[in-house]
C-alpha cells in the first residue's frame, strides 16, 4: 500500500510539496501545500474548494510558482490527494480574525504564541477589508498628533475606547455584539471622530478617504462577511444616508444590518465551508438622524430591543460639533480637517500595541486581567445608575453593559499607556455620552431639550436632594478629608443670604453641556437666581467651603444658586 502511494506521488510536479492537513473549528478538512524554492505562503485549501472550484485552486498555486498549467499536472495532484489516507490534523485552520488558541490573528501576522499550530485561511473574506489592517508611523506619533486632540473631547475619547473594546469582548460578561451611532447635523465632525485610525486605513485612494470605515451601502449586502473581517476589532459604518435610495429603504437596511450584526453568527447559506461561524464585535455608525428619526421617516416601527442593539449618541448642540475643546484651532471644521488628514498619515499603531500588551497580560495573569475588567465595568454601571436616577432616566440594560465594556477597554488602554488621558477623564466622557443617549430615548428620539425641560430637571434634583446637602454653616470639612462634589450639594449663608452650591460637574450631569444648558444658566443669572463671575461672565464663583488654610486655599469654584430658587 505504501509503495502504491509513493508511485502516485511521483507524478506530481517536483515544485509542489504536500505540507500536511488540518481542520477548522467545525471539522472541515483542509490541505496545505508549499512551493519549493518559492517564498509565497499559500493558505490551506478546504476539501470543498478543491472539489467544487479546482480551477481557482490551480490558478492560485500557479501564481505562487507551482506552474499547474497542464491537465496532466492537475490530474497528478488530484490523484495524489485521492490516494492519500486521512491524517491526524497537524494544524488548526482559522477563518476569521481575532483570538485563537491564546493568540490574536491579524490578516498578515499573529500576535502571541498560540497553543497549537494555526494556519489562517481568509479567501472568502473581503480582501480590501483585510488590507486596511496596517500601520504607519509610530505609537508616539499617533499619541502626539491624534491622541492629544482627544483630550477634553468626550466623543473622541469614547470613540477611541470603543475601538479597543473588540479584543476584550471574550474576556468580559455583558453584550458581545451591537453598537453605537453618532447622530447629528452634517459637517459636525462625525466622520473624523469615527476615523481616529486606531486599527488602520484602507489602501485604495477612494476608500482611504474614510480611513478604516466601511459604507452602509456595501455592508448591507454582505453583513456576515463584513462582520467576520472585523471580529474582535471595530466595524465603522459611515453615513446611514448611503444605506438606500429612499427613506423606507434606508430605514429597513439600517434596521436589518443592526439586527444582523447583533445575531453573532452568519446565515449558513452564505457560508461555503460548513456550519455558521460566529463573531464578537461592536460597530460604530455615523448618521445625520437618530435611529428613531430614521425609522419614523421610513415608516417602520422599532422597539427597545432594536434601540438596545444600536445606541444613539447625539452630537452636542453648542456650536463646535463633536468637540468641546478646539486645541487652538479656529473652529470645529478646522479641527476635523486636521484629524482626517492626520488619520491618513498615522494609523494602526494603537490597536496593534493594545493587542500586544493584552496578549502578554492574558498569558501572564489571566485572572488578574479579568478581575480588572470586571471591576471597571462594575464601577461604571454603579455610577451610571446613580446619575440616571437623579434625572429619572431608565437606561436600557444592554446599552449600559456595552458602554461599561467601552469604559473598561479604554481604562485598560490607559493602563497600557496606549492612551495618555486619565481614567477619570475617560469615565466622565463615556458617562456623558451615554446619558446624552438616554435623554434622547427619554424624549422620544428627539436629541434637543428645551430650557424648560432642563429647568424642570434641575428643580427636580434640588427639591429631591437639597435636604441631603452638606450644611456648611454647621461644620465645614477639611480639604484633605473631603472630596469636593462627593456630597449631593452644599448649603451655606453668604452675605446674609441662603445659598445652594453644586460643583460644575454635578450641574453638567443634571442639565448637560449643550447650548440649551448654557441658555438656562443665563436665564437663571438674569433672574438673580444663579451667581456669575462679573469679570468673565462665567457661571462659577469662588465660595468658602473648607476650613483651615490661608487666603483662597479654603475656597472652591462652585455654581451658586440662591436658596429661594426652591420656591420658584
Amino acid at each position: 500500500m505504501a509503495k502504491k502511494q509513493t508511485k502516485v506521488r511521483s507524478k506530481v510536479t517536483s515544485r509542489l510539496k504536500f505540507a500536511g492537513e488540518g481542520r477548522d473549528e467545525y471539522g472541515t478538512r483542509y490541505f496545505k501545500f508549499r512551493i519549493r524554492g518559492g517564498a509565497a505562503n499559500v493558505p490551506p485549501f478546504a476539501a470543498e474548494q478543491i472539489i467544487e472550484k479546482p480551477t481557482a485552486v490551480f490558478a492560485e498555486l500557479t501564481n505562487a510558482g507551482a506552474n499547474a498549467f497542464t491537465n496532466k499536472v492537475r490530474n497528478d495532484l488530484l490523484e495524489d490527494l485521492q490516494a492519500r489516507k486521512p491524517e491526524q490534523p497537524s494544524f488548526k485552520v482559522v477563518t476569521r480574525l481575532g483570538w485563537q488558541s491564546g493568540a490574536i490573528v491579524r490578516p498578515e501576522e499573529m500576535i502571541g504564541d498560540p497553543k497549537e499550530k494555526l494556519e489562517p485561511c481568509f479567501r472568502d473574506l473581503d480582501q480590501q477589508m483585510l488590507g486596511k489592517y496596517r500601520t504607519k508611523g509610530s505609537l508616539q506619533e499617533w499619541q502626539n498628533k491624534i491622541g492629544a486632540l482627544c483630550r477634553g473631547n468626550r466623543i473622541l475619547m469614547f470613540a477611541a475606547s470603543l475601538a479597543c473594546a473588540g479584543p476584550i469582548l471574550s474576556l468580559v460578561k455583558g453584550p458581545r455584539s451591537g453598537g453605537f451611532q453618532l447622530s447629528g447635523p452634517p459637517e459636525t465632525g462625525k466622520t473624523g471622530a469615527a476615523m481616529l485610525a486606531v486599527w488602520g486605513c484602507h489602501r485604495s485612494p477612494g476608500r482611504k478617504e474614510k480611513g478604516f470605515a466601511e459604507s452602509w451601502h456595501t455592508t448591507a449586502g454582505k453583513v456576515e462577511i463584513t462582520a467576520l473581517a472585523h471580529n474582535h476589532s471595530l466595524l465603522i459604518l459611515d453615513e446611514t444616508k448611503r444605506a438606500g435610495r429612499t427613506d423606507q429603504q434606508r430605514a429597513q437596511v439600517v434596521a436589518d444590518v443592526a439586527v444582523g450584526l447583533a445575531e453573532y453568527t452568519e446565515r449558513e447559506q452564505l457560508n461555503n465551508q460548513g456550519p455558521a461561524r460566529a463573531w464578537e464585535l461592536y460597530f460604530f455608525s455615523t448618521s445625520n438622524l437618530t435611529l428613531d428619526e430614521i425609522a419614523s421617516r421610513g415608516g417602520i416601527t422599532i422597539d427597545d430591543a432594536e434601540r438596545g442593539q444600536m445606541t444613539d449618541i447625539p452630537v452636542p448642540n453648542d456650536g463646535h460639533g463633536v468637540y468641546q475643546t478646539l486645541h487652538g484651532f479656529q473652529d470645529g471644521e478646522g479641527l476635523t480637517d486636521s484629524i482626517k488628514g492626520r488619520c491618513r498619515r498615522y494609523f494602526g499603531t494603537p490597536g496593534k500595541a493594545f493587542q500586544q500588551k493584552l496578549v502578554k497580560e492574558r498569558k501572564r495573569d489571566p485572572q488578574g486581567l479579568r478581575k480588572f475588567l470586571a471591576g471597571e465595568r462594575r464601577a461604571y454601571r454603579q455610577l451610571l445608575r446613580r446619575r440616571a436616577k437623579v434625572e429619572g432616566l431608565k437606561p436600557l440594560k444592554r446599552a449600559v453593559g456595552r458602554a461599561a465594556t467601552v469604559f473598561a477597554a479604554g481604562s485598560l488602554a490607559i493602563r497600557y499607556e496606549v492612551f495618555l488621558w486619565d481614567r477619570d477623564e475617560l469615565l466622565e466622557a463615556v458617562m456623558s455620552c451615554q446619558l446624552d443617549s438616554v435623554r434622547i430615548a427619554h424624549n422620544g428620539g428627539e436629541a434637543a431639550n428645551s430650557t424648560q425641560d432642563l429647568r424642570n430637571k434641575l428643580m427636580a434634583y434640588l427639591n429631591r436632594e437639597s435636604s441631603k446637602f452638606m450644611d456648611l454653616t454647621i461644620d465645614r470639612p477639611r480639604r484633605d478629608a473631603h472630596e469636593l462634589g462627593s456630597a449631593p450639594g452644599y448649603s451655606d449663608v453668604y452675605k446674609g443670604e441662603n445659598w445652594l452650591y453644586l460643583v460644575a460637574d454635578q450641574l453638567d450631569r443634571i442639565i448637560g453641556t449643550g447650548e440649551e444648558a448654557r441658555q438656562l444658566k443665563k436665564e437663571l443669572a438674569d433672574e438673580a437666581l444663579l451667581d456669575r463671575k462679573a469679570s468673565s461672565g462665567r457661571f462659577v464663583v469662588q465660595r468658602l467651603v473648607f476650613k483651615g488654610g490661608k487666603g483662597n486655599k479654603n475656597h472652591a469654584w462652585v455654581c451658586a444658586f440662591k436658596a429661594r430658587i426652591l420656591n420658584t
